[in-house]
């Protein structure tokens, strides 16, 4: 997770995730009585434990299963997940019958910019690849939390521009760096994204997920493999030195990481949290 999150997190630990909508009023459940019991969603964790507060109530915890489908392309788009635990594709059509991916989501991340942005479809599917949980909200709720909560717009619209920096760096990434240097970059947000060392993908989605076939993965994980960087298992892949791995990897993956850095923690979360401390004292 990003250090910025650090401080924040501790103030939202023991917040509540209720089950209930804006138009009526539930009492909250703890959230270290609930299955889980702690916030890992980076973006939640980021927001002002005042905001989150408000927040909790209109959210609800639900599993994440392999192969689910959060959002369909050019259908509405319902719910918005904070993912807590696991990994998610955004994926585009490139002819008939190929998916390429376009966005990888973890615990640090959001499915739901077209509800952000006031649209209600969008033109890619959202399919979960690592099983997981997350928090879900209702667009509408969103919509109005969003105004009721300007900590949470302003986040959340962060998260946005984060998002279009990273797509436009992929685009240079994807024309200008070797395979080699993009499966460590693609490894490593991966890596950012899930609890421990393991990552359970295989080499058929990395191909996808890289626009490259199967065999130019297999080959560029092997060498990563020799290199001690990393071991292969059946469907997983496990980082032995992410050091290592950063090194191999292009400067995109820095450039990315920093800029979601800059954006979502110093320019957003930290004047927040002051403004907040400022007011109580």
């Amino acid at each position: 997770m990003l250090n910025c999150t650090e401080e924040l997190s501790q103030n939202s630990l023991h917040e509540s995730i209720g089950r209930s909508s804006l138009n009526s009023k539930h009492s909250r459940v703890p959230l270290s009585r609930q299955p889980g019991g702690v916030i890992r969603n980076g973006i939640l964790q980021a927001l002002p434990a005042e905001a989150l507060d408000e927040l909790a109530p209109y959210m609800q915890r639900v599993p994440l299963k392999r192969r689910q489908v959060l959002h369909e392309r050019n259908l509405p788009v319902t719910h918005a997940y904070f993912i807590e635990r696991g990994l998610a594709s955004l994926l585009a059509r490139a002819g008939d019958q190929c998916m390429l991916e376009v966005g990888t989501l973890g615990c640090q991340d959001f499915a739901g910019m077209p509800v952000v942005l006031g649209t209600s479809r969008t033109p890619h599917r959202c399919v979960v690849q690592v099983s997981g949980e997350a928090l879900r909200i209702a667009a509408d709720d969103l919509h109005q939390a969003m105004n009721d909560v300007p900590a949470l717009r302003q986040l959340l619209l962060g998260y946005v521009q984060a998002s279009t920096v990273q797509s436009a760096q992929l685009v240079v990434c994807n024309t200008r760096h070797t395979l080699r240097q993009r499966l460590a970059r693609w490894l490593l947000f991966a890596h950012d994204r899930v609890e421990g060392n393991e990552i359970a993908l295989t080499h058929q989605f990395l191909g996808r997920a890289l626009g490259v076939r199967r065999a130019g993965v297999t080959t560029a994980m092997g060498r990563l493999e020799e290199a001690g960087l990393l071991h292969r298992g059946r469907g997983r892949i496990v980082i032995l030195d992410r050091a290592g791995l950063e090194a191999e990897a292009c400067e995109c993956y820095r450039a990315i990481r920093s800029e979601h850095g800059r954006i979502v923690c110093d320019e957003i979360a930290e004047p927040l949290a002051g403004t907040l401390r400022a007011v109580r004292q």
